[in-house]
């Protein structure tokens, strides 16, 4: 195989992978790097088609932050803290992070709210006691303070739903 069939091959793995979810360059180097691990494929080819990924707009951290926390906050609503612990765990600079959460605020109150809303039904009939922890049990396991889950709880109980 010469060198351009390597990148081609490489890239063609690239495409698959990244035709499930939007990915980090992490997660793009990660991949590309395990590919070549025990093949005759050398970094500098992942480099490459990294770099040829870049071009055509399909690596962009950015536009990933965007994407993962928007689906984050309407499909699996968690906290702040959870969603930025996980965007650095698959690779998003601090700095992109800090920037993103400076121009976009998060209202934690509101997140925490609108997912036990939709749990309460489970809650609403248990005993006092049971009910308050497993609903700071839930909302702490999402990332949320406890001041917050208890506030929410607060609230919640009072609208009485």
């Amino acid at each position: 195989m010469t060198n351009l069939d390597d990148i081609n091959y490489l890239l063609n793995k690239s495409y698959f992978f990244l035709k499930f979810r939007p990915r980090t360059e992490k997660e793009i180097r990660q991949y590309l790097y395990k590919k070549i691990a025990n093949k005759h494929w050398s970094t500098e080819d992942a480099e490459k088609v990294i770099n040829i990924l870049k071009e055509q707009g399909l690596i962009d951290d950015k536009k990933f932050l965007e994407l993962y926390v928007n689906d984050r906050l309407n499909l699996k609503p968690k906290s702040k803290k959870l969603i930025i612990k996980e965007l650095k765990q698959k690779g998003v600079s601090d700095n992109l992070i800090e920037k993103y959460f400076s121009q976009n605020e998060i209202n934690e109150e509101e997140v925490a709210f609108k997912l036990l809303k939709k749990r309460w039904s489970r809650y609403k009939n248990l005993p006092e006691k049971k009910r308050l922890e497993k609903v700071l049990r839930f909302l702490l396991s999402k990332g949320f303070s406890f001041e917050i889950a208890k506030k929410i709880y607060q609230k919640i109980i009072t609208i009485n739903l």
